[in-house]
């Protein structure tokens, strides 16, 4: 879904910046270089944010910015100055926040909300307090910024709400609250959840010297003391946001195969290990399935690597839309895997075969050069709770397929 912008720039170069760091941040952009020109678009089209400049020849005291606010268009405010005069307008609107144009670092910090904004529509905020009207102000903040929201009464009713959606990233909570306490809800998350899965934010009005350090250390990520400045609000906000995104782009780098975008062997030993652990206690069976290019080195020798890697890339895609419900990892060179969850041996080779006779009859689909290629596939299933033993017995099963003529299940 491509997002609509207005920017707001009488400078033709500051425009042209300013639409460049938009387009790449994947925004459809318009243009105005007035207020007038600013209404009319506003009013033929509907704008997911604005980049808004203070001063325009026909807005010179920020006119244009209650332009953008009042048509309900999150707003961002690029100035030259930030003067007591220019700060005391610009605070008086609800806008993300304002940018002040004076070096590189400026337009970079912009790009920045900009690839914000729509990422937060994805992010879950749920916000504790027992007073209505700091959730309500704590929620208009985070309307700004687009950010979905969750209320909750005290830490019992945060609790719930937590088990009921567990793709809450952040929880903003207050400290003083009937029922249970913010340090005390921060300990019972933290039991649940680590500091790479949740972010914590403690708020309080208390004067209390060491409630702070009372929040950090029973697990909060940050601390705000009330009343709070609504800059400072967002600028901790993201920062947790950021860093709870940049733990999760590692986390999926070091789960996932660089070429095929595969869960790799690492990630696909240990959520089969977990798997086969709750399979043990209620005495089912693991099963599980090796696959295998025939004839891959020399697809390579003939063809090339590349060649070969756009095999592996085609291949691996129809992997993941077939086996959609199960495990697939890429273990290395052109081996697979397949763990079946909550499949019963003949459902398991029926849709093996299935993906066997697809590959052998559409395979030349996967390259420029339309070389067809086969699978050879080992299926193991039985009362084997360690990956280690289940996967040494699919492979056995493998070279059983390779060794009988290849393009067949060996079970």
């Amino acid at each position: 879904m491509t997002r609509k912008i207005l920017i707001v720039e009488d400078t033709p170069a500051m425009a042209r910046v300013q639409k460049h760091i938009a387009l790449k941040a994947g925004y459809e952009v318009d243009i105005a270089e007035s207020l007038a020109q600013t209404k009319e678009l506003i009013s033929k089209n509907s704008y997911f944010c604005a980049v808004v400049d203070f001063i325009l020849p026909d807005a010179p005291l920020g006119e244009a910015i209650p332009c953008t606010i009042n048509a309900d268009i999150p707003t961002i405010v690029m100035t030259g100055n930030i003067d007591k005069k220019t700060r005391d307008t610009v605070e008086k609107y609800p806008i993300i926040d304002y940018i002040i144009k004076e070096n590189k670092q400026a337009y970079q910090y912009l790009e920045k909300q900009l690839q914000r904004l729509p990422r937060n529509e994805n992010v879950k905020v749920l916000v504790v307090d027992d007073s209505k009207s700091t959730r309500r102000y704590i929620c208009s903040l985070l309307v700004r910024h687009k950010y979905q929201i969750i209320e909750a009464q005290d830490g019992q009713e945060a609790l719930n709400l937590l088990e009921a959606s567990p793709d809450i990233s952040v929880i903003i909570t207050d400290n003083e609250m009937p029922n249970m306490n913010g340090d005390e809800l921060c300990s019972e998350i933290r039991r649940l959840y680590s500091n790479d899965e949740k972010a914590i934010i403690g708020i309080s009005g208390s004067d209390s010297v060491g409630l702070s350090s009372l929040f950090l250390k029973n697990g909060a990520n940050d601390y705000l003391h009330k009343p709070f400045n609504s800059e400072e609000f967002y600028c901790r906000l993201s920062q947790n946001v950021d860093m709870l995104d940049l733990i999760a782009t590692i986390r999926r780098q070091a789960n996932t195969d660089y070429l095929t975008n595969l869960p790799n062997r690492r990630y696909f030993f240990e959520e089969a290990e977990k798997s086969l652990k709750q399979i043990k206690h209620t005495k089912g069976d693991g099963a599980l399935a090796m696959l295998d290019i025939d004839h891959f080195k020399s697809i390579n020798d003939t063809y090339g690597h590349d060649v070969g890697d756009e095999v592996l890339k085609g291949l691996s895609i129809c992997f993941s839309k077939y086996f959609k419900k199960h495990l697939v990892a890429r273990l290395g060179g052109e081996e697979f895997a397949v763990y079946f969850i909550d499949a019963d041996k003949q459902e398991a080779l029926k849709r093996l075969e299935g993906f066997r006779y697809f590959i052998e009859m559409n395979s030349q689909e996967f390259s420029k050069a339309k070389i067809k290629f086969t699978i050879s596939i080992g299926f193991a299933n039985g009362p084997v709770y360690q990956i280690d033993e289940l996967l040494k017995q699919a492979d056995l099963k493998l070279y059983d397929a390779k060794e009988s003529g290849r393009n067949k299940i060996v079970s």
